[in-house]
């Protein structure tokens, strides 16, 4: 005979049973996480201007504006929030116009074709699975899906980092705004969801990587010479051909 799970039917949580919270705290909470996410966008914007490399992983581009889509036209999420999902869409589009000009330099196996290729597929990945696990799993507020999301995009920034060899298209700045962003965010999904033992994990996988990014980025900019606290960084040649990671 099999031995007893750990875990019977009774430990599964259900997605609907949400913890209600103030509406200061929640709607506060959304502000101020975004607030940090569009100072990182603003950052990458400007930092791959000047590198002419992106300042956000093409794989983490894709989910991300994939997960604007879905919670703007797919997935029905709070009302008031849509605008602010719509407005954030906009702004992933050109970020997706600089990942097109810029992204191939990072793949330099690709054709331009291919790599066009590659970000469509990720991004049509992304944006089939996002709403089929909220609507699955009654994920009404996202918590879920956009732990998942934010774990690939913090694999995806330290991959970015080892294959260039080098801090162009990244700051501190981007790399201390997503960190604080991501851990807010965390807080408020283990706020809506106490009961969750996948929470956890998402959030602490989440941090750790960030934080692991950070010390990494921090070292590199170091090593080429800068402050890691300079806004204003001169602009950085990464090898020619990006390490294979």
């Amino acid at each position: 005979m099999w031995p007893s799970p750990l875990f019977g039917d009774e430990g599964r949580i259900r997605l609907e049973e949400a913890r209600g919270l103030p509406d200061w705290y929640y709607v506060g909470l959304v502000l101020v996480v975004g607030a940090f996410w569009l100072a990182a966008y603003v950052f990458a914007i400007h930092r791959a201007r000047i590198d002419r490399r992106v300042g956000i992983p093409a794989v983490a581009v894709a989910f991300n504006i994939a997960w604007e889509f879905n919670d703007t036209f797919i997935v029905p999420h709070a009302g008031w929030q849509r605008p602010f999902n719509f407005a954030w869409f906009l702004l992933d589009i050109y970020i997706v116009a600089q990942v097109l000009k810029f992204g191939l330099k990072d793949y330099p196996s690709f054709t331009a074709k291919e790599f066009r290729r590659f970000f469509g597929g990720a991004f049509l990945f992304a944006v089939l699975f996002i709403p089929a696990a909220e609507l699955e799993i009654n994920d009404f507020y996202g918590a879920y899906a956009g732990l998942g999301v934010n774990c690939v995009m913090s694999m995806a920034f330290i991959s970015m980092l080892r294959r260039r060899r080098s801090s162009a298209g990244q700051s501190m700045y981007i790399a201390g705004c997503k960190g604080i962003g991501s851990a807010l965010g965390v807080l408020m999904s283990v706020s809506l969801y106490p009961q969750s033992m996948m929470i956890p994990v998402l959030g602490a996988t989440v941090i750790v990587l960030d934080v692991a990014y950070a010390r990494m980025l921090y070292r590199q900019i170091k090593r080429e010479g800068h402050s890691p606290a300079a806004l204003k960084r001169p602009a950085i040649i990464p090898a020619e051909t990006p390490a294979e990671v």
